[in-house]
């Protein structure tokens, strides 16, 4: 069990209303957790329409940014939490682009990378998906909602690429 598996997948299921997504074959599993939705996952891209794709490194944005319907959610991990590259090119994409982080065992910062066509990471994350949420290691509402407050050094420097 990884926690950024976890927090990838848990994130994502919890904020995208919709259940249609394309995840790799390793994260399958972890949307089983939240027990009152099902998901329709996909682990091969096969169609257009997703409410949210996940990758674990990021590929093609254009192509990610087509497959996704008008209030998808596209998860990803930048190289840090100051990717600027990277933000700036997802801000040039989606409505909203938020880094995001979760500890390893080892208690340091790991970060990923939240991109949505109309969805926000905290304003609109689904309660009654995230707090019925079990069998994790890691993940809780207010787990989710805390990673995405980020120290004011790193917002300082990513606060012109990002779009809140």
């Amino acid at each position: 069990m990884s926690i950024k598996n976890e927090m990838t997948a848990l994130v994502g299921g919890c904020t995208s209303e919709g259940t249609k997504i394309l995840v790799p074959q390793n994260l399958k599993d972890e949307f089983k957790k939240i027990t009152i939705t099902t998901f329709d996952i996909h682990t091969q891209d096969d169609s257009n329409g997703y409410d949210l794709i996940i990758e674990e490194t990021p590929g093609d944005l254009i192509k990610g940014y087509e497959k996704l319907n008008d209030k998808g959610i596209y998860i990803t991990t930048p190289k840090s939490l100051t990717d600027r590259d990277l933000f700036a090119s997802l801000s040039k994409l989606y409505w909203i682009v938020l880094p995001f982080y979760y500890l390893d065992e080892n208690l340091n910062a790991k970060p990923l990378v939240f991109a949505s066509k109309k969805f926000h990471p905290t304003a609109d994350i689904i309660r009654h998906r995230s707090d019925f949420v079990e069998n994790t290691k890691y993940y809780t509402t207010d787990v989710h909602i805390a990673a995405f407050t980020l120290p004011k050094y790193i917002f300082e420097q990513i606060k012109d690429v990002i779009k809140l």
